[in-house]
């Protein structure tokens, strides 16, 4: 399997310490029913939020932490996702570069 690029849907390039947006639900077919049963709706809760890239695999998936607190899916969660269902978070511009 080729590595995938450490880059974010617009092609940004993504390091570790980035703050992402989940943009999108990962393919989950090659999954047993079971696991993607259980992995579903913790990758659809990600979708829209931010979250820090902490490590990138071996296949250049990024792994972000996160906490949902309430639900059937409660609980610490640690995911593996592809660089194209991220978008790398803009810096908010300054005022004085807006006026």
């Amino acid at each position: 399997m080729k590595r995938l690029a450490n880059k974010d849907a617009t092609g940004k390039p993504i390091k570790v310490g980035d703050i992402v947006r989940i943009i999108g639900v990962p393919d989950l077919s090659g999954m047993s029913p079971a696991c993607r049963a259980e992995s579903l709706p913790v990758f659809k809760h990600l979708v829209g939020s931010y979250k820090r890239v902490y490590e990138f695999d071996e296949s250049g998936c990024a792994w972000v932490c996160f906490k949902i607190q309430k639900g059937a899916s409660a609980g610490l969660h640690t995911v593996g996702i592809e660089p194209y269902l991220l978008r790398v978070r803009r810096k908010a511009r300054s005022r004085e570069a807006a006026a």
